[in-house]
Formats: C-alpha cells, structure tokens, sequence
C-alpha cells in the first residue's frame, strides 16, 4: 500500500516538476499513469478491498477529472457509460482540455491510446462490411443498426451508397442519438427509428424484418451473458433472414486498460474470450462453419461476423 500511495503522490506532484518543455511533461504524465496502474494491479493482487483502493487514488483521479474527456467518463452525464457523445469525442480525438496541462497530457494520451483506436476501428470494419453488403448483395436490402450512436459507419460510406435503395432501421437508447443520425443520413428516404433499449425494443424491431444485414457496434460490450444471449436467439429466430449477416465486436479478455478505464475513469465492460462468444452464438442456433471470430489492430476488440444460409 505504501507503495501506491507514493505513485499516487509522485503523480500529483508532476505539476510541480520543472521540465524543459511539454514534451518532457508528456511523457512524465504518461509513465505516471503507467505506473499509478502497475500499483493498482499490484495492490489488488495482494487482496486489497477495491474500495480501499478508490480512496487511495482519488487525488490522481481527481486530476483526471479536470480533463475534460476523462470527466465525461467518471462523471457519465447521459447516466451511463459508453454514451453516443463519447464515442463522437473518441472519434473527433479533438483534445478540448488546456494545452500545457497535466489533464492536456491525460487527454491526449486517452483518445490516442490503442484501447481508443480499437473503437475507431470497429467503426471502420462496420463501414466496410455495409459497404460490401449495398453493393455486392442483392437490391432492396435491409439494414439494420442496433445501438447506431451517430451512424459514423454509415457517414464514412455516403458517398458511395447514396444512390443505393436500401431500407434502415436505426436503433438507439437515446433520441438525440437518433436526430444527429436522421440528420446525417438525410439524403436517405427510407430510414426508421426505433427508440429505447434494445432488450425492450426487440419486438418493435422484428416486425421492420427480417434484416439482411444487422450491426451492433460495441453493444455487446455493455450487456450481460443473460441479455446477449437472449437478443441473439431472438436474431437467430425472427431479425435475420436465409442470408443475412450478423456483425458485432467485443472487449477481449487481458485487456490492459482495463484497470485505467475502471479506476481512474469509470468504465466496466463486459470482457469475453473468443471460446465465450463461440458458445454464446452456438447456444443460440448458431452453426459453427457460420462464425468467423478475428481481431481488430490492436488486439483489443473481437470482430465477429456470422452468415446465415
């Protein structure tokens, strides 16, 4: 513990460095967040309560707080994590705290960190596969966006597809999310909403199907084995049709972030393994020869795709 605790002062001191310039600072910042981290692990290998733990790091946290992204992440102002502004911060990486800083420096290091890039890379494939669908599958397609956030997938792939007749179902837990998305995609005529938790909406959903294609985003990082496991038998009965494409991420196990995101922000995902996921889709209904499972760039996210025939 004491040894915690000195990390944590070392940290809270950073300010009061003399450095020769902010790229000294940067890196000052960056190794004292590595190692506040290091502690934390250690600590809690040695069976220290977390909650012991918390009070032990506030003052570190309460630096990350002053930065302006980190604070949307303790503080979860749409009252839950993971919410369609963050994500449209992660994917800005617009730095919006005070140049110079300790927090500047916190920031920075956040929306450029790999556990960060993951996010933009899911966004990526995610284009890439409607991309592939609307051009390469048959007309008059189906899609359907679960947790659709502001639609970055589709607004990377506008332009290309703007001409191409498709119906979209949008769906988000928050309608401000579906009005920024609405408005992003306003040269498509047939776009539907559906407001509210997946979970609850479900029934609303099905009765726009069957889809062609459904993408889900990192939502699989925020439910429990119980609802995944209930959307997707659900997805293998009534949202997908004989060819149809399920796509959809998932945090992997061994994440090192894991411990920044929890303790100096405050974000809990659900972490799977690759055999955890397999089971999940095959409990489902899901065939095996149906699944293909790989990781994105950084090896922190599962990208899986699943193809009905």
């Amino acid at each position: 513990m004491d040894k915690l605790r000195q990390s944590v002062a070392n940290f809270t001191s950073l300010e009061d460095l003399i450095t020769d310039g902010t790229s000294q600072l940067y890196h000052k910042v960056v190794a004292g967040m590595h190692d506040l981290c290091f502690h934390i692990l250690e600590a809690e290998k040695n069976g220290v309560p977390r909650k012991e733990i918390e009070e032990i790091i506030k003052p570190a946290r309460d630096i990350h707080s002053r930065s302006v992204f980190v604070k949307r992440l303790q503080e979860w102002p749409r009252k839950y994590p993971g919410d369609f502004e963050t994500l449209e911060y992660i994917c800005n990486q617009e730095n919006r705290s005070v140049y110079g800083t300790v927090e500047y420096f916190i920031e920075d290091y956040a929306l450029n960190s790999t556990i960060a890039q993951q996010h933009r890379n899911k966004i990526y494939r995610q284009s890439e596969i409607i991309l592939n669908s609307l051009l390469n599958g048959r007309e008059n397609q189906k899609l359907l966006s679960v947790g659709c956030g502001g639609c970055r997938d589709l607004l990377n792939i506008e332009n290309y597809i703007s001409n191409v007749k498709c119906e979209i179902v949008l769906n988000d837990i928050e309608t401000e999310a579906l009005t920024l998305s609405r408005e992003r995609l306003r040269h498509f005529d047939n776009v539907q909403l559906v407001p509210g938790n997946i979970i609850h909406a479900l029934r609303k959903v099905e009765k726009l199907g069957p889809f062609d294609l459904v993408v889900t985003g990192g939502l699989f990082d925020h439910l429990s084995d119980k609802h995944l496991s209930f959307f997707l038998k659900r997805a293998s009965k009534s949202l997908l049709n004989g060819n149809s494409t399920l796509f959809f991420t998932n945090a992997t196990e061994g994440n090192p972030f894991k411990v920044w995101i929890e303790y100096l922000a405050d974000w809990k995902l659900f972490y799977r393994s690759k055999d955890d996921i397999m089971k999940l889709l095959t409990d489902a209904g899901f065939p095996n020869n149906s699944i293909k499972i790989e990781k994105d760039a950084t090896g922190l996210t599962f990208l899986v795709r699943v193809k009905t025939s």
